[in-house]
């Protein structure tokens, strides 16, 4: 079957086809919302890491997801999350860095409002198979930031190279929805584009899993 390509102006407007060797993934692609970058906000760094592993319940972010997003010198941010852990308010473990003390109103993301690409998974796609693959893994100009567990479900986030936008990623049993918000409001590329390039990538991973169900 041969893969149909797709033009800016349908990435940009309306509704995107996207096929893998199996099956096609249908996206709706919808408005991405406004942002406070949390560099805008008047707070020194440390209350700049704690917001951020505070933002969600659950959360845990990687030190080059938190340099990352925060824009801070890798020496800083050591010397800061050393102090947190030695003060108990943050943890260190495999996967990166999480707080110990949560906000009761922990109930945002890092990446908000609708989600600009809906994609359906194909048939007899295992969305936990594909969440394996894709958890903590770099796709080309895409840096992994974390992962935050809500009460029923699991964000990914990822970072393009450049540090211009954030990328949310949701899993369900059907479907998989995608976030794409700028670092900066100021900034004039279409986050959408964004978005459907980490997608393109992790729609890469699809035929594998339907080669192994």
């Amino acid at each position: 079957m041969t893969t149909p390509k797709t033009s800016q102006n349908q990435i940009e407007t309306g509704t995107v086809n996207i096929y893998s060797r199996f099956a096609p993934l249908i996206l709706k692609q919808l408005s991405s919302p406004d942002i406070t970058p949390f560099e805008s906000r008047r707070v020194d760094d440390q209350a700049l890491v704690m917001e951020m592993l505070s933002t969600e319940t659950d959360a845990t972010y990687t030190f080059q997801g938190l340099k990352r997003r925060l824009g801070l010198h890798q020496e800083k941010l050591t010397r800061i999350l050393r102090r947190l852990e030695d003060n108990n308010l943050v943890a260190k473990t495999e996967e990166g860095y999480r707080t110990l003390r949560h906000s009761r109103k922990a109930t945002q993301h890092l990446v908000n409002g609708q989600p600009v690409i809906r994609g359906q998974l194909p048939p007899r796609i295992d969305s936990q198979s594909l969440l394996g693959k894709i958890k903590g893994r770099w796709f080309k100009n895409f840096r992994w930031v974390g992962y935050a567990n809500g009460t029923d479900e699991l964000s990914l986030y990822w970072i393009t190279e450049d540090n211009k936008f954030q990328i949310r990623i949701q899993l369900s049993p059907i479907e998989i929805l995608v976030w794409s918000q700028p670092t900066d409001p100021k900034e004039t590329d279409s986050p959408v584009t964004a978005a459907y390039e980490l997608f393109d990538r992790i729609s890469r991973i699809v035929p594998e899993l339907g080669e192994n169900s």
